[in-house]
């Protein structure tokens, strides 16, 4: 897999239908066990509310489930999970706790608020998009090391360590791309000295609008 579509962090909505309180709640997921802690947390977070409905779909969008809590079949997991998969989301989950008012919605009313509830938590989580990207490290002598790290710098590459040794052990992430320009930039600083390796894989959110 190359990239996916997901929320930028966690979010929380809220609002109100025929005196039904509804509160979304959405953060990126890696595992349905992750996705049943996070609505447990809703659960204890709101103790009073009648139900706490869950819609999930893993990184890879080979899994994908929901719970009603409780709600009439087809009302409330399905309409959630639809959202998520007509913004083409992945490696996330979202959860609508409903605080009952007293007046029933029926099964169409139903469908449209749980619906509304993680639309509008998507909303206010925002969209990105995460790509595959290699995780580089090298070793910099101290001498070159103020050279490199002004170079990196100016050039926004993707530090995320710098370890101080016998010498200056930098990871960062990095696109196919800007592999190929991390390898040609401190070679060119070292005089061919300085050597980067491809310690693995991982994702990254895009620069670029999802």
């Amino acid at each position: 897999m190359e990239g996916y579509r997901t929320v930028r962090g966690f979010a929380e909505s809220r609002f109100t239908e025929k005196k039904s309180e509804f509160i979304g709640k959405v953060a990126p997921c890696e595992s349905w066990e992750e996705a049943v802690a996070f609505a447990e947390k809703a659960r204890k977070e709101h103790p009073d509310a009648r139900h706490h409905v869950l819609a999930f779909i893993s990184r890879e969008g080979s899994v994908q489930r929901f719970d009603d809590d409780g709600e009439p079949k087809g009302t409330a997991g399905i309409p959630m999970l639809e959202v998520l998969k007509k913004e083409e989301l992945s490696g996330v989950c979202v959860v609508s706790t409903r605080y009952f008012g007293g007046i029933l919605l029926g099964a169409g009313g139903l469908a449209r608020a749980y619906a509304r509830s993680a639309r509008d938590a998507v909303a206010a989580a925002g969209i990105c998009r995460f790509s595959k990207v290699f995780v580089l490290k090298t070793h910099i002598p101290y001498p070159l090391f103020p050279k490199a790290e002004f170079e990196l710098g100016v050039r926004d590459y993707r530090v995320i360590r710098k370890e101080f040794g016998e010498s200056v052990a930098i990871t960062l992430l990095a696109s196919p791309e800007e592999r190929r320009e991390v390898q040609t930039l401190l070679g060119e600083i070292s005089g061919g000295k300085i050597t980067v390796e491809v310690e693995g894989e991982s994702y990254a959110e895009d620069r670029q609008k999802p």
